[in-house]
């Protein structure tokens, strides 16, 4: 084999810098979480951690690097949010941004036959709602005389992770790496104060992947961290900014699944994923003129993909994809920054292999979440002072994400 990479460098800085440059995601998964970190991926719904064969599956699990050749991959992902709640005062949208694009890199470099090292650039987590609070959107805080309406939230994450390979013989490999989360913004914004900061905090992967015959199975671990955000508070009514801080809690992401070649053509795989949204359970951001408190109290939650790619021919396959996602947002800490809800994924895409080892690849999938109604009786709180989950946030919340994506590869034989 040979494994020169000689673009390797400069394509890694490029793509490094793509990634920080005003990277946006609105929440579409469960919680906050943005699972499609390959175009692959978007096809089959994150199918793919029992994949040895789709070099887009590497992202998911690392330990199916030492199946492929030496090679790079980098994709661009459009995501077109629909959020709207009506209340008393008439329908209202979330004002983000209309298109929001998240850009993807992998690399990868064989080694030798046994070992392989690889650079991933993801985008596991985003947030955006922006409501507007001159409407008013939620008339409760006006008819109260209180502050504290929602407006801005926003989270940018972005996940640098190299990582190492291992083949231990011909059916089972390894994989370990460190995982670089870097929160380029967190935003929580009311009418009474404006809250900005940024931060990181480092935490590791674990990857594994047994493959015999027909049948693979594959399993992928990702640790939560606790990142320290260092940002300020603004306090319109005093012309005040003053110095904040917070932890925002990244949860532990689990996948494990099992993937079946039925034919030369068609392959199927079932995945479930464990995301420990229960980290998420306090957000408290410090001030010494006014500290905010975010009860969320959140739950693990699972999803369960179903994903399939058809080769067409030497060239040609098609994928496709349906996930059943849960929430992990519990009715009692309902919030309108992340109205969260049970949603159903649907997919489609395709791979087409091109000369001298370039692939190029295209993604569709459309999120339906479940409608919800939030209706409770005047003056509810499910913890005293304490807005999620309460009447304040009353209205009926439709969700919906669309998501398009291209991407292309080069392998070096």
């Amino acid at each position: 084999m040979n494994n020169t990479f000689p673009h390797a460098p400069r394509l890694i800085t490029v793509a490094c810098g793509i990634a920080l440059l005003g990277l946006s995601a609105p929440s579409f998964s469960s919680g906050f979480a943005v699972p499609e970190i390959s175009i692959t991926g978007l096809g089959t719904s994150n199918a793919l951690v029992a994949n040895p064969e789709d070099l887009g599956a590497i992202p998911y699990n690392p330990a199916a690097a030492v199946y492929h050749p030496t090679s790079i991959s980098a994709g661009l992902m459009g995501v077109v949010p629909d959020l709207s709640v009506t209340t008393p005062t008439g329908t209202h949208d979330s004002e983000g941004k209309n298109v929001i694009m998240i850009p993807q890199f992998q690399a990868n470099y064989r080694l030798n036959e046994k070992v392989a090292l690889g650079l991933g650039i993801t985008a596991p987590f985003g947030l955006e709602t922006q409501w507007d609070a001159t409407a008013p959107v939620f008339p409760s805080f006006e008819a109260l005389g209180i502050g504290g309406h929602p407006t801005k939230s926003k989270i940018e994450v972005i996940d640098i992770a190299p990582t190492v390979a291992f083949k231990v013989n011909d059916n089972l490999s390894l994989s370990a790496g460190l995982d670089y989360y870097f929160v380029k913004t967190v935003t929580f914004n009311a009418d009474v104060i404006d809250n900005d900061g940024d931060g990181d905090a480092f935490g590791w992967n674990f990857g594994l992947l047994y493959n015999q015959d027909k049948v693979s199975f594959g399993l992928s671990y990702h640790s939560g961290v606790d990142p320290d955000i260092k940002g300020e508070s603004y306090i319109p009514s005093i012309s005040m900014t003053v110095p904040a801080n917070a932890v925002l809690p990244l949860p532990s992401r689990l996948q494990a699944g099992v993937r079946y070649k039925a034919s030369d053509a068609l392959a199927i795989e079932f995945d479930i994923t464990r995301t420990g949204w229960s980290a998420f359970d306090v957000l408290t951001i410090d001030n010494p003129v006014n500290p905010v408190v975010s009860i969320n109290n959140w739950d693990d939650a699972n999803a369960f993909r179903l994903g399939g790619t058809y080769q067409l021919n030497a060239k040609t396959q098609l994928r496709f994809g349906y996930t059943f996602d849960q929430t992990g947002q519990p009715h009692d800490y309902f919030s309108p920054r992340v109205p969260d809800a049970d949603r159903h994924l649907f997919s489609v895409g395709f791979g087409h292999k091109l000369d001298d080892g370039w692939s190029i690849e295209g993604g569709f999938m459309h999120v339906r979440f479940k409608d919800y109604t939030q209706n409770l009786p005047l003056g509810y709180f499910t913890e005293a002072g304490e807005p999620n989950g309460s009447f304040l946030y009353n209205g009926e919340y439709n969700s919906g994400v669309n998501l398009f994506g291209l991407g292309i590869s080069k392998t070096f034989m």
